[in-house]
């Protein structure tokens, strides 16, 4: 509220208060009853009277017409370089300059371009910092250090930009594709290759170290199986060797399995024992497992299973023709297979009741000394009565 427009307002408060004290005098009304309603009128008129009147708004300013007006121009698919050599940004956006007033009265031809050459020099200090890669986050980076005006290095011109498009052509969007795709599966293809490393190092330098490390580690990956973990101390023994480049250690060597080239004469019966007297001595030429080509000999002779099994049975003298032999090494099938381990008890009947004594309860006439049949292969007895 003005200033002019509070007086009539206090004047009328205060017309009110004295009107209200005159009619209760002159009417003789109570006391009560005309002394409030005077100074309520005469409160209203001090609060009229004290009120701030606020700020008169401010009047726009009007345009110095000495100023100089923004103009407006374009600049278009200009090449900006980035931070990979030889990949160039595309860069357009909106300038906008006005001429400086100076003392010295220099004018220039062509002023746009002093704007357009200041606006690109500020868009070249952001984008040869960075990859091509991150084209909308530049683009944006551009669109905020631009939009400030700045003047030219002659200081005739001041400009800013906006409106930035910032693009790359699409020979190079394809080739950063592809080198993107090259980099990233050349990155997984070394982290395998070290992956392999460590695998081959912990394998070879802890694992494989020796037979003892290779059988504990074997047996901290399978605690329930003891049993299998002593039936694998050869070929772990045999593994530890090859991994160091080693033989077998002797300690091992009677544990470790044949060649299945030596086993394959035992199971297919072509390597058969000679009968007693054969040879000019009288003596007696057990087959393969007596003269092994090559590897250890005493109790390893012959296959796994067979070998020892065969020793035992020369140990206790029982000859190799003897039925008490054939009855002997049935057994010991039968016990074996009910032990449930009817691989070993074939390997057992196939090595050692194969060399002209049938097995106790089996047919006459289906087998042959040295494996050979008549008609059809043996029927090997399944236990002793």
């Amino acid at each position: 509220m003005k200033g002019t427009g509070k007086a009539p307002l206090v004047g009328l408060a205060l017309l009110a208060g004295l009107m209200t004290v005159v009619l209760g005098r002159s009417a003789g009304w109570p006391l009560w009853l005309w002394v409030v309603p005077a100074a309520v009128s005469v409160v209203l008129a001090i609060l009229l009277a004290s009120a701030r009147s606020p700020d008169p708004e401010p009047e726009p300013a009007a345009p110095d017409p000495d100023e100089p007006q923004w103009e407006e121009t374009r600049v278009d698919d200009v090449a900006l370089p980035s931070r990979v050599p030889d990949y160039d940004f595309r860069f357009s956006a909106t300038v906008w300059w006005r001429p400086i007033p100076n003392a010295t009265g220099l004018v220039h031809a062509d002023p746009a371009s002093l704007a357009i050459e200041t606006v690109l020099s500020r868009a070249r200090e952001v984008t040869e910092r960075e990859v091509p890669e991150r084209l909308d986050l530049v683009m944006h980076r551009l669109n905020g250090v631009l939009g400030t005006q700045v003047p030219d290095a002659s200081r005739l011109v001041e400009a800013m930009g906006g409106r930035v498009d910032l693009r790359l052509s699409e020979e190079d969007r394809s080739r950063l594709g592809k080198l993107a795709e090259v980099r990233k599966t050349e990155e997984v293809w070394e982290h395998e290759r070290r992956y392999e490393q460590s695998k081959r190092a912990y394998l070879g330098d802890d694992v494989l170290k020796s037979p003892g490390s290779a059988v504990v580690w074997w047996l901290a990956r399978h605690d329930d199986k003891v049993t299998e973990a002593v039936d694998l101390i050869g070929p772990l023994a045999q593994l530890s060797a090859a991994a160091n480049d080693e033989p077998v250690d002797d300690l091992y060597k009677h544990l470790v399995p044949q060649p299945a080239a030596q086993a394959i004469p035992f199971l297919e019966g072509v390597a058969p024992c000679r009968r007693r007297g054969d040879e000019p001595d009288g003596g007696i030429d057990a087959g393969p497992w007596d003269h092994p080509p090559t590897g250890p000999t005493g109790p390893t002779r012959g296959p796994l299973v067979i070998g020892p099994l065969n020793q035992l049975l020369d140990d206790v003298e029982l000859a190799r023709e003897s039925p008490e032999r054939a009855v002997y090494a049935h057994r010991v099938a039968a016990f074996t297979d009910a032990m449930g381990r009817p691989d070993q008890a074939r390997l057992i009947r196939e090595g050692l009741l194969s060399d002209g004594h049938p097995a106790p309860g089996s047919v006459p006439g289906q087998q042959r000394i040295n494996g050979q049949p008549d008609e059809e292969p043996g029927v090997r007895g399944n236990a002793t009565r």
